[in-house]
């Protein structure tokens, strides 16, 4: 009975490592100043390193290191039709599936210190996954729940409102500022 439970347990964390890593994306390149890429190249975005995104085609592999990014940003939605003529009756399906798309520009330092841009077309549902899988990975330091000094990725919500070991630091300088009063 325990050796079930144990392969059942082992089964639930694989399976939960294996959804919460980001999975690769196929994308478009479309724009930018990568000398390796031309535009419109077809490739797959690949997130298995925690240094930097590679970006995989059949000719070429762009590095994008996480700490050179200085913008991730979502463009425009961009909605393509498949037209097919009325008499081809077997792409019907084709003329009725509309796909969307959505634009990712990442202006970023390679590892040689040149600023560079790419601009990917990804689907529109795994443009958003996309954004935030950088932003998790480029969080810069600020002042959220009133914690400075910390990066955002150190932040929770509830250090604002309770005292946990956590946040110690930051409720010991409150009340000692709240003291001197």
């Amino acid at each position: 009975m325990t050796r079930t439970a144990s392969f059942a347990a082992l089964g639930v964390l694989t399976c939960g490592f294996v959804l919460g890593a980001p999975r690769p994306e196929t994308s478009t390149y479309v724009d930018g100043n990568v000398a390796a890429l031309k535009p419109n190249t077809g490739g797959t975005l690949v997130f298995s390193d925690d240094k930097a995104i590679l970006f995989r085609t059949g000719v070429a592999e762009v590095a994008v290191p996480y700490a050179g990014i200085r913008k991730a940003e979502l463009g425009a939605t961009q909605v393509h039709s498949h037209d097919a003529p009325v008499y081809k009756v077997w792409a019907l399906p084709q003329r009725l599936h509309k796909t969307e798309t959505q634009l990712l520009t990442v202006d970023f330092r390679n590892d040689q210190g040149e600023e560079r841009s790419m601009t990917f077309e990804l689907a529109k549902t795994a443009a958003s996954s996309v954004l935030s899988t950088i932003q998790t990975h480029t969080v810069a330091p600020s002042s959220v729940a009133g914690v400075s000094g910390k990066t955002a990725a150190n932040t929770w919500w509830g250090d604002e409102y309770w005292k946990t070991n956590r946040n110690q630091d930051s409720w010991n300088s409150q009340s000692r500022t709240a003291g001197s009063k």
